[in-house]
């Protein structure tokens, strides 16, 4: 269970208070001190405890257990949100003096609330310590750790391949077609989520005749969960015919050695997973084994986590990323394991096929569960009971007769290095199935709901797409759109297989409540169980789309037209986190009407979620952000972006304090509220718009010297904007910002464009964004000597004509994206001054000379790399 995410996510909130709230923690200082000492306890007690699911017969009570500590970790979490808000509302009041003094009964009653539960605490720790110590009496066994091992479901005619030929083709040509000038070993990883055929694909080469007589030794090795290099290297001088009985890992690899040098080998290490203790184990080993100076010798592993692969990089490692089966090989697959029994393999009727449709669509590709339910269907001799099961595909894993695919599966989630990143994952399970899901916003709720918290410099915004990146290098999450200069994931999916794992383990850990059709629920229709995380999509049926009073839920997504008692019972939502309503019809607009009519009514209904971290209404039609807005003092991330008709906000928005993220990208405001500068911590500022301080009282440029937190700043320069003399060196202040976007795209005056030639840059800056820049030449600011960090530039519809005035060099600059310029370049002399270009993308730059792709349309150049790309 997922209870260590919540205990450690608490007490950071714990020790935060203590370094940084000292008013209030005086107050508590004892209650809090305390908490912290229990918490300590409890994330020890908790992973020994999680061990004890394994064995069915401890499941059901150590459940019981920790789903009381998870209650109880919970109500810390709100009880210290509460803390920080009153916090908040006290700053407040000394800032509004005419304002009554505070209620006095509420410091009482937190530390009565606080005390409760510490003690609750102590007694779930003393029960579970208890329980435990006997079940280790009673069975010293529990205390091993006990390594699932994948299953394998071979196919029924192993000289068929399904899909694997152009992969075989290319993979041999990697193996034998080596030049004779390149270096005598091979490195080639295969990477690719569970069940999707990697062992198989190396089993064709492994056996493969020509291979065969290439090599003069050939070692397999299935590595799997928990290894030791010791372990490893045994096997390997066991597959060449010798043993050895020592223990040392030295003298184990002198044997191998002695035994390989002047030979070649191939070796084939399968399904190699990350070694927790010591990263570089991998590398270490290609790089001891010996070469020989005849034919080249070969390494092969297969992982579900491109890391791995690539730990293996020493000078010509290449990566095969395996796709998904197409669906004329798929039905070729599920037809010999659904139908092999019958006449030549071939489907008995058209009754059977039509049903077989939506099963293997649900597959999605993914060899091993097409395997195992063409298995399970070719038991299953009516039609009708077939229709049953494609009507309840969910019922298949619940039920366990996809034990196979899911076991497999969730070892890649079992792998997972931490509870929190366990629970990121598990955040995906309220989308709808084959849903492209936004990476930003995923991020923004891993953030609201504190699953991914700051830590030391890098923020948590920072660490989020740390998160996401890697669970698309273990194989768990499909990327849809990526900038592939560094691989930054901008929208994502989740293979229907994956989600049946995680939407089985959410349930578990009460996160989400799903029915027999995998469809989310509002509650359990047994026990009334409601739960913390949910969403309303079109995909729902009418009459589930009612948002029921649920104190407990944490988070919420509006993923279709809001139902008909939308916001009034938000009241009742007391815990909330999370609110998702972007692109959402809930103000009313002329073509639909809708539940909420006025942005008025909206945030007077969002003011009552007071615990409330994360508010997203990007692309709504909302025309004001209403003072409402100042009663949100726990808000941290406020999206609004594309939000078309948003012409005011309130300037009762500096009251929130919190705000680390504030975008207004692409929102037709004249300025923001002016006292923008009070929001010490914000880190992200999408949308400003930098105004004449003469003509106007919003927030000028000069107010952003106080943001000394800022990460991001995305600018728009207006029509009338001026840049007066003391703001000039305002972004220079900004120390810790890494990107900035400067789009000029309302700014017609050349003296505006003239006076941005005297800003100075922000000095640790590494991502440069300029649109709309109409004039000849580059700012003078844009010089490598001002940006002496800049690693990516991005200029777009702008009007000139060289990057800069002299050919100084561009040392740190690996990626450039041009678009729609009258740009007179030509690509060698491009890369002399941006020595380090590793990605380019080039489109409408018709001047540009000598470029090896398009420039008319999209062209994508990548340096030739050590690992490849797909």
């Amino acid at each position: 269970m997922l209870v260590e995410a919540l205990v450690q996510a608490v007490t950071a909130e714990v020790v935060s208070a203590i370094a940084h709230e000292a008013q209030f923690v005086f107050k508590y200082k004892n209650e809090l001190e305390e908490m912290k000492k229990w918490l300590g306890k409890m994330r020890s007690i908790v992973v020994d405890a999680d061990k004890k699911l394994k064995p069915k017969c401890d499941q059901e009570t150590v459940k019981t257990y920790l789903g009381e500590l998870r209650e109880v970790i919970y109500e810390a979490d709100n009880a210290l949100t509460d803390c920080l808000i009153r916090a908040e509302e006290q700053k407040k009041k000394r800032f509004f003096s005419c304002l009554l003094p505070l209620d006095p009964v509420f410091p009482h009653k937190m530390g009565r609330r606080l005390t409760k539960i510490n003690s609750d605490m102590k007694d779930v720790h003393g029960v579970l310590v208890k329980y435990l110590i006997e079940s280790a009496t009673g069975d010293s066994s529990m205390s091993q750790h006990i390594s699932s091992r994948r299953p394998y479901v071979g196919s029924l005619n192993p000289h068929k391949t399904y899909g694997l030929d152009g992969d075989i083709k290319k993979l041999k040509g990697w193996i034998l077609n080596r030049d004779e000038k390149e270096p005598a070993m091979n490195y080639i990883g295969i990477v690719g989520m569970g069940g999707l055929g990697k062992t198989t694909l190396a089993q064709q080469l492994f056996n493969d005749s020509q291979i065969l007589d290439h090599f003069e030794k050939t070692m397999w090795v299935c590595v799997s969960g928990n290894f030791c290099e010791q372990w490893i290297l045994k096997k390997l001088l066991n597959k060449v015919n010798e043993e050895t009985s020592s223990f040392d890992s030295d003298e184990i690899l002198r044997k191998l050695i002695n035994v390989l040098s002047g030979k070649s080998y191939l070796i084939v290490l399968d399904d190699v997973w990350p070694y927790k203790n010591k990263s570089d184990w991998l590398k270490d080993l290609c790089s001891k084994l010996p070469t020989s100076g005849g034919k080249s010798s070969c390494i092969i592993i297969t992982t579900r986590n491109k890391d791995v692969a690539q730990t293996m990089v020493l000078r010509n490692t290449q990566i095969h990323y395996h796709k998904r089966l197409g669906k004329e090989d798929s039905w070729d697959l599920f037809s010999e394991h659904a139908f092999g029994g019958t006449i030549n393999g071939e489907c008995p009727g058209d009754h059977y096929k039509d049903v077989s449709v939506p099963i293997l669509d649900k597959c999605d590709g993914l060899p091993l569960a097409i395997k195992t339910l063409g298995g399970l269907l070719s038991k299953v001799d009516s039609p009708l009971e077939w229709t049953d099961i494609s009507n309840k595909f969910h019922a298949l894993t619940t039920e366990g007769k996809a034990d196979a695919v899911i076991d497999s599966l969730q070892l890649s989630y079992d792998e997972l290095p931490q509870a929190s990143l366990k629970q990121c994952l598990l955040c995906l399970s309220i989308y709808p199935e084959d849903f492209e899901i936004d990476a930003e916003q995923l991020i923004h709720w891993w953030v609201g709901e504190g699953l991914v918290q700051q830590q030391g410099s890098k923020t948590a915004i920072e660490l989020g797409y740390e998160c996401l990146a890697e669970l698309v290098n273990r194989c768990l999450l499909e990327v849809v759109d990526r900038r592939w200069y560094d691989g930054k994931v901008y929208k994502c999916k989740i293979h229907d297989m994956v989600r049946e794992v995680i939407i089985k383990i959410a349930g578990e850990e009460e996160f989400c409540i799903f029915n027999e059709q995998g469809k989310l629920m509002q509650k359990h229709e047994q026990d009334e169980q409601k739960p913390r995380w949910f969403s309303i999509s079109e995909y729902m049926d009418d009459d589930k789309k009612e948002l029921e009073n649920n104190p407990k839920l944490r988070t919420f997504f509006l993923m279709s037209s809001p139902p008909n008692n939308f916001g009034k019972n938000f009241g009742f939502l007391e815990s909330l986190r999370v609110l998702d309503l972007s692109y959402s019809k809930v103000v009313e607009d002329s073509s639909n009407p809708s539940p909420v009519t006025c942005a008025e009514d909206l945030f007077s209904y969002i003011s009552s979620l007071k615990r409330l971290a994360c508010l997203n209404l990007s692309g709504t039609q909302i025309r004001e952000v209403t003072s409402s807005i100042q009663k949100l003092l726990n808000l941290q991330l406020l999206v609004l972006k594309g939000c078309k008709n948003l012409v005011k906000i309130h300037p009762s928005i500096k009251c929130l304090k919190r705000l680390i993220v504030l975008d207004l990208g692409d929102c037709p405001l004249d300025c923001l509220p002016k006292g923008l500068g009070s929001l010490r911590l914000l880190q992200e500022l999408t949308g400003f718009k930098v105004v004449n301080p003469a003509k106007t009282q919003g927030c000028t440029l000069r107010e952003l010297k106080e943001l000394k937190e800022l990460r991001v700043l995305r600018i728009v320069l207006s029509a009338d904007t001026e840049i007066s003399q003391d703001e000039i060196g305002i972004l220079s202040s900004l120390r810790f910002l890494k990107v900035l976007t400067i789009d000029a795209e309302e700014c017609k005056e050349n003296k505006t464009l003239s006076e941005l030639d005297n800003l100075q840059m922000p000095p640790n800056l590494r991502e440069l964004y300029v649109r709309n820049y109409h004039s000849r030449t580059m700012p003078n600011w844009f010089h490598p000597a001002k940006l002496s960090r800049l690693q990516y530039l991005c200029v777009e519809n702008c009007d000139i004509v060289r990057l800069t005035s002299d050919q100084s060099t561009w040392k740190n600059v690996e990626g450039l994206c041009l678009k729609f310029l009258g740009f007179e370049e030509d690509w060698e002399n491009l890369r002399k001054i941006l020595p380090a270009l590793s990605y380019m993308e080039i489109s409408s730059c018709f001047k540009f000379k000598n470029f090896p792709c398009s420039v008319d349309q999209r062209g994508v150049w990548t340096k030739a790399k050590l690992i490849s790309m797909e």
